[in-house]
């Protein structure tokens, strides 16, 4: 099976984790993933191997492979480095970031921003998995000019934990109407007129937004 229907069979799977279709905790069992993903079980043990590695699953000794669980302890590591991989980056991005980046920002913004709108009024499992996605690459232009190929691929990884846990024990997506929109919008602003200290305390505010809520 070709790498491109092994890298379709990731992302489905990858977001029924995201969005609590496979619930933590649940065994990954490889003849109803093979039924479910239409996908041969060669290609199912390459695709959770990576999920194992991007810390979405985990193997259980000879037993196979489960959903990994979420727990308040772990919400709180993931917060705590995403907030350190996403406030170096973007200063580093500030401090660094030309033209081009100032052009990844916006265009990314742009996207979003027009889902954002489209969410307003409309509901749905697609218009969700396209906002989360476009979500995760204005947070990645953000920081894209940082320097490092391997602090964007962690930073990718740790977001979408991050997100995992805020639609299984938030009950949210995280699209929090025009909250969210505002919040996107002024860092934006602030990022692209090189306000660091103030572009990095309103990115600070935005995500810790949610370990807030977690606690109420």
């Amino acid at each position: 099976m070709s790498s491109t229907v092994a890298e379709t069979v990731y992302n489905e799977i990858r977001d029924d984790i995201l969005y609590g279709e496979l619930q933590p905790g649940v065994k990954l069992k490889l003849d109803a993933l093979r039924d479910r993903y239409n996908a041969g079980v060669n290609t199912l043990r390459e695709v959770l191997n990576r999920l194992v590695a991007s810390g979405f699953v985990f193997v259980e000794g000879q037993k196979g492979f489960r959903v990994v669980e979420t727990s308040p302890s772990n919400f709180k590591e993931l917060t705590a480095m995403r907030l350190l991989l996403e406030t170096d980056g973007l200063g580093k991005s500030i401090d660094a970031g030309d033209v081009e980046w100032e052009g990844r920002v916006a265009a990314a913004h742009h996207k979003l921003s027009a889902i954002e709108k489209r969410m307003l009024t409309e509901d749905s499992r697609e218009l969700t998995v396209r906002w989360s996605q476009y979500d995760r690459e204005f947070h990645q232009a953000l920081i894209s000019a940082c320097g490092s190929d391997l602090h964007m691929r962690m930073h990718r990884e740790i977001f979408d934990q991050f997100r995992r846990y805020v639609v299984i024990e938030l009950k949210t997506h995280g699209f929090r109407a025009e909250d969210i929109i505002d919040e996107h919008r002024s860092i934006c602003d602030l990022a692209l007129a090189r306000d660091k200290n103030a572009a990095l305390a309103k990115l600070t505010d935005h995500i810790e937004t949610y370990r807030r809520r977690s606690q109420d």
